[in-house]
């Protein structure tokens, strides 16, 4: 099987890669991780870094899912993401939606303990949750906290509601034209969070072309997943590892760090490190290759925007 997500099923930005996955009508293998880590078989190729999904192909590992339209589209081009008309609309939303309005979605969907309840029916208990997540992401999940910036959240949501509205007022189906893009995919998984249980229908039903829309992103599916299990993904990696990496069609760029032992952690939340030797520097993303412990040589993939990268002696 070419491609597997490590992903669970409450995650937002899991449900934009099952999506993508799905428009792209692909068999997956489907990883499913703990909400929280430690994520045995993950951890061994990513280190401290946490981010989820992860969608892997043999021995590379595409980090973020804001790199996966092209990743998709350089090797299944049938039902283009990122067709010319809609690259630029795609990037600006993505860089809009992710983390931006994520992160004041949170104000907005966790309003009181209650709004967790969707965690205790697959078995995890909110409180652990929240001492997982507050400490890096408060107060956008600390419940105790979020009251005091939800006025402004809510705002930021609605504009952002607004806007994407406003790119369906002339009666196209997706938000460039008569074909979903990746801009679709970057801005439905957070209306998909909105209208889990418990919804957040007094906000919904004031957009009611854009609840359209996001029944039929729904209607697309996820494709044709297969449960495996973390060792069948690593085994994946072990069997690939003279495979040819995978190549953007991106300008190189000419980095003074290629070669070296670098950290790179995110720029905004959850800032767990991962080492690596940096391998591949675009203007859109960087690579770093790593000997993951019982598995090999891989290779982490990571845009470049959103991210820091620093010597490891600077570390």
């Amino acid at each position: 099987m070419d491609w597997m997500l490590y992903h669970y099923s409450v995650s937002p930005y899991a449900e934009k890669a099952r999506l993508m996955l799905g428009h792209k009508q692909l068999a997956w293998g489907s990883i499913e991780v703990p909400v929280i880590p430690p994520r045995p078989g993950l951890q061994n190729v990513l280190g401290a870094f946490r981010r989820i999904p992860v969608l892997q192909r043999g021995a590379d590992f595409f980090c973020d899912t804001r790199l996966l339209p092209h990743v998709l589209d350089s090797l299944h081009p049938q039902r283009p993401l990122l067709p010319p008309h809609a690259k630029a609309l795609s990037t600006l939303i993505a860089q809009w939606a992710e983390p931006r309005v994520f992160l004041m979605m949170g104000p907005v969907r966790f309003e009181s303990r209650d709004d967790l309840q969707a965690l205790e029916e697959i078995g995890l208990p909110p409180g652990d949750f929240l001492r997982d997540r507050a400490p890096f992401m408060a107060p956008a999940v600390d419940t105790r906290r979020s009251a005091s910036v939800r006025a402004s959240a809510r705002d930021h949501v609605l504009s952002y509601l607004a806007v994407l509205e406003s790119l369906l007022a002339g009666g196209q189906p997706y938000l460039c034209g008569a074909e979903p893009c990746a801009a679709d995919f970057s801005a439905v998984h957070t209306l998909w969070w909105l209208r889990r249980r418990p919804r957040r229908d007094a906000l919904l039903d004031r957009f009611p072309v854009l609840g359209a829309w996001a029944d039929r992103m729904a209607a697309i599916g996820h494709g044709r997943p297969q449960p495996c299990s973390p060792q069948q993904g690593l085994q994946a990696a072990r069997d690939a590892a003279a495979d040819a990496a995978w190549q953007p069609d991106w300008p190189a760029v000419d980095d003074a760090r290629l070669g070296r032992e670098v950290s790179l952690q995110p720029d905004d939340y959850g800032r767990d490190p991962v080492h690596g030797t940096l391998s591949a520097v675009s203007d859109r993303h960087v690579t770093l290759t790593r000997e993951a412990p019982d598995v090999g040589w891989v290779r982490l993939h990571f845009p470049i925007v959103g991210y820091e990268v620093v010597l490891a002696e600077a570390a």
